[in-house]
């Protein structure tokens, strides 16, 4: 049977927004700081393709499937009223707080995490995730609160983000480090490209 490969995430590190900036012809987006959304608690990807199949002569002579867009599913342990706003498209400032209007679009931004990958000899390996374009799904964002009962069940703050092709048509870049401080670097640097 020989010996089988293992590599498999093992959790979840970083959770990073950032609003975009510009959006220039044939080149990434340019965008503003990026916004520390809290540790890191969840990170799900899921892609959405269109896909046609070219039958003839009674079988399938070609098939195809091309990327439509995905969706970030994210929660992490930061609620606050400033990220919120953030990334909704709320307003707010720290003397009257958060309000929301009916006319509130959420920005476009760029969301970014990190993931410890364990292979079989036990080494970790941080891959870096970087989604060059996002935009808060306006649905996703909740409240919920409980009464306090007998055990301690808090609350994550969840959003989730419809992801989408820049104008170079990359939607996703992914790499791995030794280090969870190189990965770090990484991200920093598709936040802010060297000019």
């Amino acid at each position: 049977m020989g010996s089988k490969t293992v590599k498999v995430p093992i959790g979840m590190r970083s959770s990073y927004f950032a609003k975009i900036k510009t959006e220039p012809e044939n080149a990434h987006p340019t965008y503003d700081s990026k916004v520390d959304m809290g540790a890191a608690v969840k990170g799900y990807v899921s892609i959405t393709t269109a896909s046609g199949e070219i039958p003839g002569d009674d079988v399938i002579l070609m098939r195809s499937e091309r990327f439509v867009s995905a969706q970030a599913d994210v929660e992490t342990t930061k609620s606050d009223l400033e990220l919120n706003s953030t990334c909704f498209g709320h307003t707010y400032d720290a003397e009257s707080g958060e309000k929301s209007n009916v006319d509130d679009e959420p920005p476009l931004g760029a969301y970014a995490f990190i993931e410890p990958i364990l292979d079989k000899t036990k080494k970790v390996t941080y891959r870096a995730t970087f989604l060059y374009k996002v935009q808060a799904i306006a649905s996703s964002e909740k409240t919920e609160a409980d009464t306090k009962k007998n055990d301690f069940n808090p609350k994550m703050n969840a959003v989730s983000f419809f992801v989408m092709p820049d104008n170079t048509g990359d939607w996703r870049a992914r790499k791995e480090f030794d280090t969870e401080a190189a990965a770090e670097s990484y991200i920093a640097g598709l936040f802010a490209p060297a000019t």
